[in-house]
Order: structure tokens, then sequence, then C-alpha cells
């Protein structure tokens, strides 16, 4: 799978994806901070989200219906959605614009089709589909047309709607697919996340895998990761004492920087799948390997054998599996005590 320049999938750096959501504020300023946050921090992408409020959620629904009306007092949700969480429409083009600028793709959640065509004016490369949407085929079937690359995250599927949902795709031979693993909960708690259900999820599907953490900290992306996710998506804000529903477990600038260093960290130190020595392991091979070792002095002609000598460092000699090759024959030359034993030292 491919998102303009950057190939996600086994082999590859981890696509790592900043998600502002909510987080801005309402502020513009807040935005372009949280941009060159993830412009800093070494992140590939961007994430913003975009919806139509009176569209995605009921008039009846409330803010104690979400356990928010602490925040907001008691009001309809939809209301709240649009004038305290929303991005306002018009500041798409100069988002795209500017995180473009900073090198980052721009993405976002897309929940309308409308929302797709709006945001391709300004260069949308891919599609992420929010957990609210897994199951929605209907709107899956509209976004496919649009022959754009789609992370899709599985928060709340079962194993059978996870089934059935990357079997839709396989019958619209839809093959630029990402599949997440999530846990819909705002923090989940740490036998919520179940991290090791990503190596199911790639041994299952054959296609790429990613995690979409709303865990508190760094450390679920950093395994996930380890584990083999080749997506993280991971909520940022300035600073989680901020008001509003997914800043206390989002993470902030300086722990973005360290996120993405543990995780390029990580990508290092997994290595392959077969056993490789690095140079300096070879080069350290020939000091901390014992060899053979004169443990007295061996006079020329005098024959090798084990009471004369010991095993010993450096390894730079006869190595100590190599002893019977020397056993009972002859030396060539004086050896002194304490010397290592090479094979140029023993007649053939």
């Amino acid at each position: 799978m491919k998102i303009l320049d950057k190939v996600i999938g086994d082999n590859h750096p981890s696509f790592l994806i900043a998600e502002i959501g909510s987080n801005h504020n309402r502020d513009k300023k807040v935005v372009f901070q949280l941009i060159d946050a993830t412009a800093k921090a070494g992140f590939d992408a961007v994430k913003f989200q975009i919806y139509d409020a009176e569209e995605a959620f009921s008039k009846n629904e409330m803010t104690t219906d979400v356990g928010l009306e602490h925040l907001y007092g008691v009001r309809p949700w939809w209301e709240i959605a649009r004038d305290k969480i929303l991005m306002p429409r018009d500041w798409f083009e100069e988002m795209f614009e500017y995180a473009r600028k900073k090198k980052l793709i721009p993405l976002s959640a897309i929940h309308r089709a409308e929302d797709c065509k709006f945001l391709l004016q300004y260069g949308l490369p891919a599609i992420k589909i929010a957990s609210i949407d897994f199951t929605y085929f209907q709107l899956l079937e509209d976004l496919s047309k649009f022959k754009l690359p789609m992370i899709i995250s599985s928060g709340m599927a079962n194993e059978t709607e996870i089934d059935n949902t990357i079997q839709f795709f396989e019958k619209q031979k839809k093959e630029d697919i990402a599949l997440l693993h999530c846990s819909s909960c705002y923090p989940p708690k740490e036998e919520e996340l179940n991290l090791n259900n990503i190596i199911n999820f790639k041994n299952k599907y054959k296609i790429p895998v990613g995690y979409s953490d709303h865990y508190s900290g760094k450390l679920s992306s950093a395994l996930a990761v380890g584990l083999g996710a080749n997506i993280i998506e991971k909520h940022i804000t300035l600073d989680k004492k901020f008001p509003g529903p997914d800043h206390s477990f989002a993470i902030e600038p300086t722990e973005m920087i360290e996120m993405v260093r543990d995780i390029r960290n990580i990508e290092k130190m997994k290595g392959s799948f077969s056993r490789k020595l690095s140079q300096n392991e070879i080069k350290n091979k020939k000091m901390i390997r014992r060899s053979v070792v004169a443990k007295v002095d061996i006079c020329i002609n005098e024959i090798i054998t084990l009471n004369k000598v010991k095993f010993a460092r450096p390894g730079t000699g006869v190595q100590t599996y190599e002893f019977e090759e020397i056993n009972n024959k002859k030396v060539k030359k004086k050896i002194c005590a304490e010397t290592v034993i090479t094979h140029d030292m023993i007649e053939k």
C-alpha cells in the first residue's frame, strides 16, 4: 500500500499519523502549532476530522449521554460538536497547504462522500474510516469509488464484523486498504488494549495492519510497532489540561518527539527474521571468545596435549571446538607459555 511517496507495509518504516481531531479548540493558531509540533517530532502525516454534526448525531442525544455534561453543561451533543468540536470547513485549504509545506501528508477521517469530494479539491491523498463507520457498508461503497487508499479503524468490531468488512472490500476488488487495531475506550485500561491482536490481524488478513492508539502516554504505540504495526495513529495536544474530550489521553509535543524516536529505534532493533552478526559483534568475537593458549612452554617438535594448554581469551587462535584438530600433533616452533596457538604453528 502506498500513500503518495510513503510505502506502508512490512520492511518499511511505520507510517506515523498525528491525530489533531478536536484538540484544536476552535483556535487556528493551535492548529498551526500542532502541525509544527508534528513536523518537528518526525511524524509522516497529520490528521483532521470533517463531518456534519446534524447528520452524524441524533438531535435527541445529549451531553449527558456521552458523559460530557461536566465540560459543556446539559445541551444537545450535536450542537457541541458543531460549535466546539468541529474544525471550520473554511480552514481546511489553509491547513492542508501548511501541512504539505511542513513535509507532512494531510489526512482526514471521512464520514460522507460529499466531504471526500470537498477535500479532494485540496489534495486529499487517502481516506481514513473511523471505527464508527466500520460496518457502514453504504458509506464504504461510496468512498471506494474515489479510488483512494483507505485506512480503516476497527474499534468496537467483533471478529465476524471484521471478517465481513474485509470480505466486502475483497468483493470490491479494493486492495489498497490497511486495518487498524483499536480499542474504542478513551482512554483504555492496559487490559483492554489486546495488542497481540495486531499479530492476529497480520497473519489472518495479509494486508498492512496498524494501531489507532487512545491509551494515555506513548508506551503502547511503541509496543505496537514492536509487534509489527505498519501504521500508528496517535492523538496529540499542546496541553493535556486543555478542556475537551480528547486532550487528557493525547500526547504533548515533548512526548511526540520521544514517541517517534522510540519507534524509529525499535524499528532498528527489530532487525530481520534471520540470525546476522554485525561488524561490531564479529570484531568482539575475536576479543571475547576463548581459543587454545599454551599453559607451559612447548618446544619445537613437541606434541600438543590437553595438559599443556588452556582455553582462554582472546579468540584469535585455534577455537575451542577445533582443539581435536591439533591434539597429539607436533608444533613447528617453540611456543612460549600464555601464547595464543594458531593453526600455522602446528604441523599438518
